[in-house]
């Protein structure tokens, strides 16, 4: 099953590099890119981090940009991902669904993510799981008011 599964991400990667060296992504093998970030957008902040780094896949991360790392570098280096991927500034050149509506639903998955984020890291009802939900907001605010914008598009 695992030499299978190792067979399938290897034909995806090869794949994908070749049509993108090509200029040009078919239809099945760009569904089948589309369809491995979708499942890799959908794992855990944890689970992403410790999933193995596969081309096609641009996987850089600088974590929280602006903001102190601390329990929420996962969440960040997932939404990464998510913008480096899906939109128009990775080094891969995917630009997998480059559109306001992929946007959104990746700076919401990072919303979901940083809450959880405080709620596996601190106490209920404790000031400190106060204050990272709080940071958390902030920053959600703060991307669907645009900032981060340029980073995607």
């Amino acid at each position: 099953m695992r030499v299978r599964s190792t067979l399938r991400k290897t034909l995806l990667a090869a794949t994908a590099c070749l049509a993108l060296a090509a200029g040009t992504v078919p239809d099945a093998a760009a569904a089948d890119v589309r369809a491995e970030a979708d499942r890799i957008m959908g794992l855990s902040r944890l689970d992403f981090v410790n999933h193995p780094h596969d081309a096609p896949f641009d996987w850089e991360t600088d974590g929280c940009t602006w903001w102190p790392d601390g329990v929420f570098y996962e969440a960040c280096a997932q939404h990464d991902f998510g913008y480096r991927n899906y939109g128009n500034h990775g080094a891969t050149g995917l630009r997998l669904s480059p559109v306001p509506e992929t946007k959104a639903w990746l700076d919401e998955r990072l919303w979901h993510q940083l809450r959880a984020a405080c709620i596996d890291n601190y106490p209920e009802g404790s000031a400190a799981r106060n204050l990272c939900l709080g940071e958390a907001k902030i920053m959600y605010d703060g991307l669907s008011a645009g900032i981060g914008k340029d980073a995607f598009y």
